[in-house]
């Protein structure tokens, strides 16, 4: 199981999935999926009761140590269901649903194939049997959804950052038209005030050189 959890989110990706997880009751789970709600954070317990298959693979399938076993093997995987469902599904903590992981895909096709009832009781205490093959499928799964969702909230924020930026580029062109204004009624004032001074320029070129001649205004004088 934790091969496969590294395999899908990576090695110590602790903002994912832990393993060894305590709960505030006391239980630890042997791992947990941290995802959005509301979903929440899944428990996947690893601990599966292996003795009674075992026995049974051992002997011969028509045989009544086979079928003792098998019922053995059931009334272990029935419990374990319950305790699954009993420690690890505690809302608002945990998810209201968690994962049973089976070793091998063999015990898996097992179950579906012989004991469809224990997944339908699986199913009503909402604990989903896995097998690595599918456990995988599942993980792979969360992880896509989980990518998703922190592309669309990248998405998100860099719409609001596109938004805030169009912002200043409105308030950047706002006080460009106005400076512009600016500019053009400072210009045409210099430009007025470069004429106003050539004309008073010209004025005192004139009055410097207006020749004075004293006799001319002299004979002009009665007395």
């Amino acid at each position: 199981m934790n091969q496969i959890l590294k395999s899908v989110f990576g090695d110590k990706n602790d903002r994912v999935y832990q393993t060894q997880y305590s709960l505030t009751s006391g239980g630890r789970v042997d791992a947990v999926i941290f995802t959005p709600e509301p979903l929440g954070t899944v428990a996947i317990d690893a601990k599966f009761p292996l003795e009674n298959y075992q026995h049974m693979m051992a002997v011969q399938p028509s045989s009544l140590e086979y079928n003792n076993f098998n019922k053995l093997f059931k009334a272990d995987v029935k419990k374990h269901i319950d305790d699954i469902a009993n420690k690890y599904i505690q809302p608002p903590e945990t998810s209201n649903q968690a994962l049973m992981f089976l070793p091998a895909e063999a015990i898996f096709a097992f179950i579906n194939a012989y004991h469809p009832d224990l997944i339908a009781y699986s199913q009503k205490r909402r604990v989903w049997i896995t097998s690595p093959t599918t456990l995988m499928s599942t993980l792979t799964t969360i992880q896509t959804i989980l990518t998703n969702l922190e592309r669309d909230k990248a998405a998100h924020e860099i719409q609001v950052q596109l938004g805030l930026l169009q912002t200043e580029f409105e308030r950047y062109r706002t006080r460009w038209d106005n400076l512009s204004r600016s500019i053009d009624r400072v210009g045409k004032d210099v430009k007025d005030i470069n004429i106003t001074t050539r004309k008073i320029t010209t004025r005192f070129d004139a009055i410097a050189n207006v020749e004075y001649d004293p006799i001319e205004h002299d004979e002009d004088i009665e007395i």
